[in-house]
């Protein structure tokens, strides 16, 4: 095979990957080949928060088609070079990728990507930019708990820590480069994609469920997160940092400060969140917590 595709659509399971044979991986240069406009953007889907993010594709020196290296999103073909990328005004490479799928998804996962490939690729991209990350007026949150994590990005959104780490590693703040799964340090998995399944799996990891995010915490009492569900496909963390307000990293994507919608997170349960539509809990997690 010559290429390896990446649909970047999860938070915390791990992203659906499949193989383009010598062909295809032909067909999808001929593609990018026939593109014209070019643009100083790079594919931003590393910024673009919960759900859709776009397509990377790579493939190594023996390929067919050599080493390669592309992202995809919004229109932007990025080829990871120093020179402009190029702009698919139609998104029609986007929608090919998704047709070469060899892997089963869920239904409601083809029909979120589907749809937002639907979006013309310059309102896709306007969008995008309002979710650039960007620091929110402390005043806007109250401090709550003692032991929240500051918020500081630049410890995640590096090559070394960022593709490994999901949303359930960094509202843990733990650094695991293990993609961490709730209750697989425990051997007590979730088995669905429902809150009734990953919340026990969260509290075998010695995550403690409570019924908000009022109550001052002390040294040592740990800090607050909360769990969202995009139903039976994929779960979603945010946590409390020290200021007060909420932050999350979806998937392997940068670690951000803002919902979808590019606004200050007050409260993960009226925060704009994209396709995860279902909130289960919020829940206290400490420095003793094990993941894996």
């Amino acid at each position: 095979m010559s290429a390896t595709v990446q649909l970047n659509v999860f938070s915390g399971r791990p992203n659906p990957t499949w193989l383009l044979n010598d062909e295809q991986a032909r067909e999808l240069l001929d593609r990018v080949h026939q593109v014209e406009t070019k643009t100083p953007l790079k594919a931003a889907g590393s910024v673009g928060g919960l759900g859709y993010r776009g397509f990377t594709v790579a493939s190594d020196a023996k390929s067919t088609i050599g080493e390669t290296r592309l992202a995809v999103h919004a229109g932007v073909v990025d080829t990871g070079r120093t020179d402009l990328s190029l702009f698919d005004e139609s998104r029609e490479i986007e929608s090919w990728l998704l047709e070469t799928a060899t892997v089963q998804f869920d239904k409601g996962v083809r029909e979120h990507v589907t749809s937002m490939l639907a979006v013309p690729a310059q309102e896709a991209l306007r969008d995008l930019t309002d979710r650039l990350i960007v620091l929110p007026p402390p005043s806007k949150c109250t401090p709550k708990a003692a032991d929240a994590p500051a918020y500081n990005p630049g410890l995640w959104n590096i090559p070394t820590v960022q593709p490994y780490n999901n949303c359930y590693n960094y509202a843990n703040d733990q650094r695991t480069n293990t993609f961490a799964q709730p209750g697989r340090a425990h051997g007590k998995m979730y088995t669905k994609l429902t809150c009734a399944s990953v919340q026990p799996a969260a509290q075998a990891d010695g995550l403690v469920p409570t019924a908000s995010f009022s109550t001052k915490l002390a040294a040592g009492k740990g800090w607050y997160v909360a769990l969202v569900i995009w139903p039976n496909t994929d779960y979603h963390w945010y946590r409390q940092d020290a200021n007060g307000c909420w932050s999350h990293k979806p998937g392997g994507t940068a670690a951000r400060n803002v919902d979808n919608g590019g606004h200050t997170i007050t409260d993960p349960k009226t925060a704009n969140r994209g396709p995860y539509t279902t909130f289960c809990s919020y829940m206290i997690t400490n420095r003793h917590v094990v993941i894996k």
